[in-house]
């Protein structure tokens, strides 16, 4: 299959030129920015005439992914979606090269593969996590959910790629990491207090949405659910055997779910 690329930017000079490099065999690719002061612009604007770059105020990422599928690509184009911080990997392009899509399909989610300090991570990282990255323009549309998007519901289950794409989320430091999942977590503890109001138990038992969010909110409650989460993460998915990287990883889940929880706490007090 032919296939474009869709990049989402703000201040990413230090990731940008390994992400476009990694998407040689798109046909195309569009970047859309919010914003940035440390060249990204630049970098765009310099990698050639495949690339074309659009300036635009970040609201959500699915508002931000959605415009560009409406605006900048072709109904029925086919898009991978990724941020700067990702990478388009050899094997997943050749699978897209090989790919024969039925002409009911719609999108594909795929794997990442997240790496720290140049090394990849797959137990302590949950590897594969699969999320949405493939689509087909006029025929998808992403929704909000927590902080980022995600395929709507309704669509079931969608069909899997096996190649997985690189996520470098550490390459601009862990001050940068740090700043970034401060604002995640502000917003997962808004979105579970809201989805609270919402779901209850008398829902759950008949909507398989509304089962979900009641499930996730019902773990929350959980005492010491952070460490439980670290040591699943840490010894049940062996992800001591990813070395320092993974053990420094399972350290970070645990320091983000806490935020998450705290805040959560403060918000209802």
């Amino acid at each position: 299959m032919r296939f474009s690329a869709l990049v989402l930017t703000h201040n990413e000079a230090v990731n940008l030129p390994a992400c476009l490099a990694s998407l040689a065999p798109a046909r195309r690719i569009v970047v859309i920015d919010s914003g940035s002061t440390d060249g990204t612009k630049e970098i765009a604007r310099a990698a050639g005439s495949r690339v074309t770059l659009i300036e635009r105020p970040f609201v959500s990422f699915s508002d931000q992914r959605n415009f560009g599928l409406a605006t900048a690509f072709r109904r029925g184009e086919w898009v991978l979606h990724l941020d700067a911080d990702e990478r388009l990997t050899l094997a997943l392009a050749r699978e897209l090269a090989r790919l024969r899509l039925p002409d009911d399909a719609i999108a594909f989610n795929l794997a990442s593969l997240t790496f720290m300090r140049g090394r990849p991570i797959p137990r302590a990282s949950g590897f594969p996590n699969y999320q949405t990255r493939l689509t087909r323009v006029g025929k998808f549309k992403f929704v909000e959910i927590g902080h980022g998007q995600k395929a709507p519901p309704q669509l079931g289950t969608l069909p899997r790629l096996r190649a997985p794409y690189e996520h470098h989320p550490f390459e601009k430091g862990l001050a940068e990491w740090f700043e970034r999942h401060n604002r995640y977590s502000d917003r997962e503890a808004a979105d579970l207090l809201a989805a609270a109001r919402r779901f209850g138990l008398r829902a759950a038992l008949t909507d398989p949405i509304a089962r979900r969010q009641w499930l996730k909110l019902a773990t929350r409650r959980l005492p010491a659910r952070a460490w439980w989460i670290y040591l699943w993460m840490l010894v049940v998915r062996r992800g001591f055997l990813d070395g320092p990287e993974g053990r420094d990883y399972c350290r970070l889940r645990f320091l983000y779910e806490s935020m998450i929880d705290l805040k959560v706490r403060d918000r209802r007090s």
